[in-house]
């Protein structure tokens, strides 16, 4: 039987190996279409991941949460840079790069600070 403990390393588990996957097959695929799925589902991740870093350090660790709402702001901005620099392959890649960095960053903040 799984306590709380045990389904806090199991989420851990499944949004760090989606994360990585997500994020190594957005560099390393050549196809567009599943470049830009794997983008949006490491922005996702990254918000989500963003999220959870808010509501773990509430009002009783407020460098935590200034970290969980940086991580956010930084998956929307790559999305939104990504939106607007459709045709800009070197926008897409500084959003690529932000997306990944956000979603790193975000797990660090939320599950091993």
């Amino acid at each position: 039987m799984f306590t709380f403990l045990d389904l806090l390393v199991v989420v851990f588990m499944v949004i760090a190996a989606s994360g990585l996957l997500a994020s190594c097959l957005m560099f390393l695929t050549k196809k567009p279409v599943l470049r830009k799925a794997c983008f949006y589902i490491t922005s996702a991740l990254a918000l989500y991941v963003g999220y959870v870093g808010v509501r773990i350090g509430g009002s009783l660790f407020p460098v935590q949460s200034a970290a969980g709402i940086a991580v956010g702001i930084a998956a929307i901005a790559a999305v939104v840079m990504a939106l607007t620099g459709k045709e800009n392959e070197k926008k897409f890649m500084t959003a690529r790069i932000i997306a990944a960095a956000a979603l790193v960053i975000g797990i660090v903040n939320a599950f091993l600070l």
